[in-house]
């Protein structure tokens, strides 16, 4: 099938990048903010995201709907996006782009595939447009092919040969090691500022592990991800855990982000976050409960 338009749900700072991207690159891109925040409006306006109000209206508009939220959103979605097929009698193909185990991702699948739409399993990997990265969507499944017309769109879209489920497990599998560092970061800074060695772990790393140290400065901006790692961390975890590997370790980074999430900072996003503070302040805050 030939893509023209594609829905993007929702617009937050990984979906209004890839949707001003694709809009860029000649397709129609539309988003459903009925019941949205002032700033997902606020950021499909500045990516040139045209709102169709209704979830209704974005599934009879679209050709493609890519589906980029927190991973606990992603099922129920799912759900959401199914019933409006069957409701208005219109198939369509879904994109799931979340970070979630093949395990959700076959679920999800099933949930499209029940009424009647065209499914694709995807995992993004890399950072959003908004910040001038291109990042790559991973599609899989028998209908890959549809996301893989986006390929070179402002993004890039490799197509695995493979089943529904790959794309998703790829996800997981990297996320475990970037996202799954990140916590490991946070937590130790935080461990270390608690017993009052920040600055000696500091001069040491400075000393033997200053690659490692420079690393570490993401954790500066963490306060801004955390809240939608912590369901990307359970999902790893069940991945690991159908595997036959271990889930105990991306548990314990769901918790840290937990801790993050619910710190006197956690509120950040994004488009908000200050960053003027040191790396030090930052992890000050974060060992710091709000109020």
């Amino acid at each position: 099938m030939a893509v023209g338009t594609v829905g993007i749900m929702s617009p937050g700072d990984m979906g209004s990048g890839v949707g001003g991207a694709l809009k860029k690159n000649g397709l129609t891109v539309l988003t459903a903010l009925d019941g949205r925040s002032e700033e997902s409006s606020k950021r499909a306006s500045d990516q040139s995201i045209e709102d169709v109000g209704s979830l209704d209206e974005l599934v009879k508009a679209s050709d493609l709907i890519l589906s980029i939220l927190v991973p606990s959103e992603a099922l129920s979605f799912a759900r959401e996006v199914a019933e409006s097929m069957v409701r208005i009698n219109k198939k369509i193909a879904v994109a799931d782009c979340n970070a979630v185990s093949p395990a959700t991702g076959k679920q999800i699948g099933e949930t499209i595939t029940a009424a009647g739409g065209q499914f694709i399993d995807a995992g993004i990997i890399g950072g959003s447009p908004r910040s001038g990265a291109v990042p790559r969507i991973y599609a899989s499944g028998e209908h890959a092919s549809i996301l893989g017309e986006l390929d070179g769109k402002g993004i890039e879209v490799p197509v695995l040969n493979g089943p529904v489920g790959h794309a998703s497990g790829l996800k997981m599998c990297y996320a475990a090691i970037t996202k799954g560092t990140a916590a490991l970061y946070a937590s130790t800074l935080m461990t270390a500022k608690s017993l009052g060695l920040f600055e000696d772990l500091i001069h040491e790393l400075e000393g033997r592990q200053a690659s490692t140290l420079a690393a570490m400065d993401g954790v500066n901006s963490i306060s801004a991800k955390a809240f939608r790692w912590i369901g990307e961390m359970e999902e790893i975890a069940a991945t690991f855990e159908d595997a036959g590997s271990t889930p105990m370790i991306h548990m314990g980074a769901a918790e840290t982000f937990q801790r993050i999430a619910d710190s006197a900072i956690g509120h950040e996003r994004v488009d908000s976050i200050d960053r003027s503070r040191t790396l030090e302040q930052t992890v000050e805050q974060l060992v710091k409960k709000p109020g």
